[in-house]
């Protein structure tokens, strides 16, 4: 809430050179304004604007944000959009300045998109900057143009402004620091500035006014760093000789030092960080010019305002140890802390999975397809060509040895055994004739030619028999179906049929090329079919025949694998999955290792 008794007024001449002093050190920056409150929940007009070259109109988002900021009583950051015709992204950050709970000021700057750290670096940019018209609230709440005492002020915040913007240009702390020293040293009339900054327990002197360089091993080197300690261990600003009303402190150090020559008013002031004092700067003058309480608040105010610049100076210096160390701190505390709970407890989740699959063994397997096939098969042939006349089985059927399995077209051959047979009668009644004649030459002509019609004969019976295709022993029928071809013609050596023996079979596996390398023969293994798959078969791996096989988009090789014991549910031509346990290995190896494999092949592939 803003209260009427707190209102601050700056000159516009004034608020503008800060505004653009301070918009300059924003990367990206469009367009800012400061406001003013003129009641609990009312702005008045922007008391200072900046805008960049391009002139960006952002007057609306800059006050919205103002607003916001007055009505939520906090720092607002917005994504908006500015342009007539054409629209363009651009981040608003809006900053409120209080003074003891009141709130005094708002400035508000538009900027170009921007990620959420950037802005919150801006922020404090603007905190830090913004911190002058704080000092100014504290010192005089009620300051305005016509007041007649506003010019003196507004030259010593003028003095702030410059002093603040020669040490924000500085490279270092220590240059800084010169610069601070010098400058407070003119501009109070003192005797001599010190500057010095912490080093773990103690306070290291940095620089003195007027001096380009000193020796640290000096009395008065180690006076004025005492001096320091003393304000630093207590925490608290100290004046020698005391101001009225100040309280009591320990200022032994402060009473050697103003025993020296040329020294006798001294006023030690703690120079505030982020996270702690970082430093201290002593003011000394003559005996004859002490400090009075309107100074010491004034040299307060400025030692207030500078101390975020050095500590950002400083926390840039470090080397590059204590910055890992301060990113290793930042990172487990957002690790441990309780932002993003939930992502944590899954990240937390998924690594104690992890370090679980890691630790723990599984039986690595390694999964290939199987058939039945049996272990003596034979094929039936066409002995002749002919036509088929007659089918008895067909693939699947269970045949026994001898059983007639399907039957040729035998009239040609019959027809031509009657050929023969006539022959051979009429060959047997010449050879009578000439027996009855006793013509010897005759009847050796007609013997042999008697031999040879048997001969004949002999053969076209084979040719009959053969017409007949019988199963070889007991088993099945793998292939072959003539059913449909009845009248069709074969000609000799054409497989009409497989048969495969029933009481011995082998299984024939396809294991993957990426596979071969870990399987043996000797390993035990598990055979699941399709046609029966509550039922794991035990078989033992026989054989690996080192021979690719390319079928399709696979590479397999074929190894050879035996039953443990046979069963009479298994038929050749089933096909399955077979697991090949390999061994023990990580879970995690087992889930992973084929991807990994695939990427280290790709990245050979490409050259890397």
């Amino acid at each position: 809430m803003v209260k009427e008794s707190k209102r601050l007024t700056i000159p516009a001449p004034l608020a503008n050179e800060w505004l653009t002093w301070q918009c300059t050190m924003v990367t990206g920056f469009l367009c800012g304004a400061i406001y003013f409150p003129q009641g609990e929940k009312h702005l008045g007009s922007a008391t200072a604007s900046c805008t960049n070259e391009g002139n960006v109109k952002g007057a609306l988002q800059l006050s919205d944000a103002a607003l916001q900021v007055l009505d939520k009583n906090s720092e607002v950051m917005l994504s908006q959009y500015y342009g007539a015709e054409t629209q363009h992204s651009c981040n608003v950050v809006a900053c409120p300045l209080w003074v003891e709970n009141v709130l005094v000021a708002v400035v508000s700057v538009m900027i170009t998109p921007r990620s959420e750290s950037q802005q919150q670096a801006l922020l404090r940019l603007l905190k830090w900057g913004g911190a002058w018209i704080k000092n100014l609230a504290q010192q005089n709440p009620s300051l305005s143009q016509s007041d007649p005492a506003s010019q003196n002020t507004q030259n010593k915040n003028s003095f702030s402004l410059a002093l603040t913007k020669t040490i924000l240009k500085r490279p270092s702390s220590h240059m800084a620091a010169m610069d601070l020293a010098n400058q407070m040293a003119d501009q109070f009339g003192c005797e001599r500035v010190s500057v010095g900054f912490r080093q773990g327990l103690s306070v290291r002197l940095c620089a003195l006014s007027h001096v380009a360089s000193f020796d640290y091993r000096t009395q008065l080197v180690r006076r004025i760093e005492a001096v320091m300690e003393e304000a630093v261990d207590q925490n608290a600003m100290m004046v020698h000789p005391p101001l009225d009303g100040q309280n009591s402190a320990v200022t032994r150090a402060h009473v050697e030092l103003a025993d020296q020559p040329g020294t006798g008013a001294i006023c030690t002031i703690p120079l505030p960080g982020r996270s702690g004092l970082i430093g201290v700067v002593t003011l000394e003058r003559l005996p004859s010019e002490p400090f009075d309480d309107e100074e010491v608040a004034l040299c307060n105010s400025l030692v207030r305002v500078t101390g975020p610049i050095f500590d950002l100076k400083l926390m840039h210096e470090r080397s590059f140890r204590d910055k890992a160390i301060e990113a290793l701190l930042v990172t487990a505390k957002d690790l441990f802390g309780t932002a993003y709970f939930k992502l944590k407890i899954a990240a937390l989740s998924f690594i104690a999975l992890i370090t679980i699959l890691s630790l723990v063994d599984g039986t690595y397997e390694i999964t290939a397809q199987a058939s039945i096939e049996g272990s003596v098969r034979q094929l039936l042939t066409a002995p002749q060509n002919g036509y088929v006349k007659d089918v008895m089985v067909q693939a699947g059927n269970v045949v026994k040895k001898g059983q007639i399995m399907a039957l040729l077209d035998d009239r040609t051959l019959q027809l031509e055994r009657l050929k023969w047979q006539s022959e051979y009668n009429k060959i047997e009644r010449e050879y009578q004739q000439a027996l009855a004649q006793h013509n010897r030459i005759q009847l050796g002509i007609l013997k042999a030619k008697i031999g040879q019609v048997k001969a004949e004969l002999l053969l076209v019976d084979e040719k009959i028999k053969h017409t007949q295709l019988k199963a070889p022993f007991n088993g099945v029928v793998v292939s072959g179906d003539l059913s449909q071809s009845l009248g069709a013609p074969v000609e000799i050596g054409q497989v009409l049929f497989e048969v495969a023996i029933l009481d011995s079979f082998r299984v024939t596996l396809e294991v993957e090329d990426r596979d071969i390398a870990s399987v043996k023969a000797g390993i035990p293994s598990k055979l699941i079919i399709a046609a029966l798959p509550n039922s794991a078969i035990a078989i033992s791996i026989d054989q690996v025949i080192p021979i690719a096989v390319s079928s399709g988009m696979r590479n397999f090789f074929r190894v050879d694998a035996s039953l443990a014991e046979n069963t009479s549910l298994l038929l050749p031509g089933m096909r399955g999955i077979a697991k090949i346990e390999i061994g023990q290995r990580k879970i995690l190896w087992i889930w992973t290792h084929a991807l990994f494999d695939r990427i280290r092949l790709w990245l050979l592939s490409v050259g890397l």
